[in-house]
């Protein structure tokens, strides 16, 4: 890192009058892409160190308006340990800053910003290395029992593979679609010879209309 430099030039257009990009002025316009939210709501109790409790979990949620397919924007980031975060320190209460701190480690000794993390600086950035644990779209509603949705999974395939249709529907209703409800997930299924294929999962809050055991059945192709 270098010492105290003079500042670049301050002209902000080209020497045909047209102006700068605003990458090459300094003067950036940024737009927040999520919110981080912890288990410490409040600036009291809340460790300095990451080691001090290494059990808290936060939760960063991206803003769907930043992207037209949001969802596009996490694809491949599950593969990593950790990531890094950079964020605002929006709760300073104030924008200045002094050229010397006293941090809490010091015991009320006095050191130059630049060698502290104090959040009251020039540029209220922080940067941080967060341990990533799991991605998943908020959008979708969680589940009730199950842990996992590898979990609900394999308990949808045990239903499957015992086969619980009634012997009415099995011997009667061979070529019609057959429904059921597991935690919060409403699933449509269609049993062939020796096999069971899923043909939809939907949440089970939307609507399904099943008047009476026929009229929960739907022929294939209609």
């Amino acid at each position: 890192m270098r010492g105290l430099e003079e500042p670049g030039p301050g002209p902000t257009t080209t020497p045909c009058g047209c102006v700068k990009p605003a990458l090459e002025t300094g003067n950036l316009l940024t737009e927040p892409i999520g919110y981080l939210e912890s288990c410490f709501s409040a600036k009291n109790g809340t460790p300095r160190q990451p080691s001090i409790c290494s059990c808290s979990r936060a939760c960063l949620r991206i803003r769907k308006s930043i992207f037209n397919n949001p969802e596009h924007s996490l694809m491949g980031l599950e593969q990593f340990s950790h990531v890094w975060i950079l964020f605002v320190f929006h709760k300073n209460g104030h924008l200045s800053c002094k050229a010397k701190v006293q941090p809490p480690r010091l015991n009320g000794a006095k050191t130059g910003v630049f060698s502290t993390r104090s959040p009251h600086r020039p540029n209220a950035i922080g940067l941080t290395l967060a341990k990533l644990e799991k991605v998943e779209d908020v959008g979708q509603a969680s589940f009730k029992y199950f842990q996992s949705a590898e979990e609900a999974k394999h308990a949808i395939e045990a239903v499957l593979s015992a086969d619980p249709r009634s012997v009415y529907r099995r011997k009667l209703c061979q070529d019609r679609l057959f429904y059921f409800t597991i935690d919060i997930a409403h699933v449509t299924c269609w049993f062939g010879d020796g096999f069971a294929e899923v043909l939809r999962i939907k949440p089970a809050s939307e609507p399904v209309y099943m008047m009476d055991p026929a009229g929960s059945l739907v022929s294939l192709g209609s």
